[in-house]
């Protein structure tokens, strides 16, 4: 159930008529939103439905940790949780490499970012950062733990934030409803119009038979895949948080702007926002750093926890590379920065290192788009080919391609101030706004909806 497709908002109106219908009553609010995200999972696949076992486990595991005085028990306890979440995880990314697609059929939904929103969980109760404690509602837990927007591919949401909001009484409003069918306007619009068509009119056919283009479609075809998948994945990002909102539920900001970082560092903080925060909480923050050689430990640290995180996305070479490439620049990052603490306030420099680190990040994303070493060693040699016909490239890609970039630029106080204008509007003019896009969308989208990219991770 793609959340770009008709049967999903469908299936969303239902949820949360019953939801709110329901507003006086959290208990059975909880109750409906549970079964919804069973619902959703079991159109997945209906293996799906013993994750409820894993999910009490860290439920249970919580409990354990909020009642747990001595060491070695709250060790046991969370060593329990990260074995069963990791366990899944590596299972759910070995079994494609060791049986090829054999079983895709019966595991077609990724588990990575449930099983990083558990981890929040249990990891951060032993670290104490959970000031409330643990949940005591089995109820509340399954709703947030399975939460069916984010459940594909994210945002990652802390679970203690999480279950807070849940806990919390819940009415809807006027000016959360115009921000949720703003956002699913928005990101109907990056993912439709914009990331297909990106993927169905150049880039696709590139990346799949690189030897039958030139240099020049090459290179296009490298910005148009930067392009559709920011849009693409920043799409499914808009429409979960809209998703959420209707439910009452806030789900973190995902993506700042990032082709406008002036560095890789800056890049990380903008780009996939709630991976690359769990990657430093979780994993990152936990390798040793020794003083004496603080370069040295800080570039091993960058460079195993982006190559793990490489790995993530698929146990292959390209994905290890993509992941080395970031970790290297990091290092790097944090060497300058270490020689130079006082960045350059002047405009040219900034606009250098925006520009060096675009491209940069172009050119790692040839490893993650190619699929295969081979094919990314093929794309490379197109470019060297230096061959400039550029026939495959259309006015209307190159249309898109420049609008993609400026929209990529708009102020994220335009997004409120739309907000605010939208939540003025009459309820009716808003429900005719919406279904215009979408009769709009419908036409020019043609083709209907193509998965998103990280619901495949």
């Amino acid at each position: 159930m793609l959340l770009s497709s008709a049967p999903f908002y469908v299936f969303l109106a239902a949820v949360c008529l019953l939801y709110w219908l329901a507003s006086r009553r959290r208990s059975l609010q909880l109750a409906i939103l549970a079964l919804a995200n069973l619902f959703f999972l079991a159109h997945f696949s209906l293996i799906y439905l013993g994750l409820p076992v894993a999910a009490l486990i860290d439920f249970f595991v919580g409990i354990g940790l909020g009642r747990a005085t001595g060491r070695i028990a709250r060790r046991a306890l969370v060593g329990l949780s990260i074995t069963v979440n990791v366990g899944l995880l590596a299972t759910l990314k070995l079994l494609p490499v060791l049986t090829g697609s054999r079983w895709q059929w019966l595991l077609p939904l990724s588990l990575s970012f449930y099983c990083f929103q558990s981890l929040t969980y249990t990891i951060d109760l032993y670290l104490g950062e959970i000031e409330a404690g643990p949940v005591r509602n089995p109820l509340t837990y399954l709703a947030g733990a399975l939460f069916f927007p984010s459940m594909t591919a994210g945002p990652i949401p802390r679970m203690g934030n999480l279950l807070g909001q849940l806990s919390a009484p819940f009415e809807p409003d006027a000016e959360s409803g115009a921000q949720a069918l703003l956002l699913i306007g928005i990101g109907l619009v990056k993912k439709l119009l914009i990331a297909d068509y990106l993927a169905n009119n150049l880039v696709a056919r590139v990346f799949d038979a690189p030897a039958l283009y030139s240099s020049s479609e090459i290179l296009i075809a490298i910005y148009g895949y930067a392009l559709q998948l920011f849009f693409d994945f920043s799409g499914y990002t808009d429409i979960a948080r809209g998703a959420a909102l209707l439910l009452g539920i806030e789900l973190p900001e995902n993506f700042r702007r990032p082709y406008l970082a002036v560095n890789i560092a800056e890049f990380w903080r903008r780009w996939h926002i709630t991976f690359s925060e769990w990657l430093r909480d979780y994993l990152f923050d936990f390798f040793p750093k020794r003083r004496k050689f603080p370069v040295l430990s800080y570039s091993y640290a960058f460079l195993l926890t982006m190559m793990l995180g490489g790995l993530w996305h698929a146990i292959s070479w390209c994905f290890l590379i993509w992941g080395a490439l970031h970790g290297l620049a990091l290092s790097v990052v944090f060497a300058w920065k270490r020689r130079r603490a006082v960045p350059s306030p002047r405009l040219w420099p900034r606009l250098l290192g925006g520009l060096i680190t675009f491209h940069y990040v172009c050119f790692t994303w040839i490893f993650f788009r190619a699929g295969t070493l081979p094919n990314a060693l093929a794309i490379l040699r197109g470019l060297g080919s230096l061959t400039w016909p550029a026939v495959n490239i259309t006015p209307a890609f190159v249309g898109v391609m420049i609008f993609a970039a400026i929209a990529h630029c708009f102020p994220p106080n335009w997004f409120e101030k739309a907000t605010r204008l939208t939540a003025k509007a009459p309820f009716w003019v808003q429900g005719v706004a919406m279904a215009g896009l979408i009769l709009a969308i419908q036409t020019l989208a043609g083709r209907g909806a193509a998965p998103f990219v990280y619901g495949n991770f």
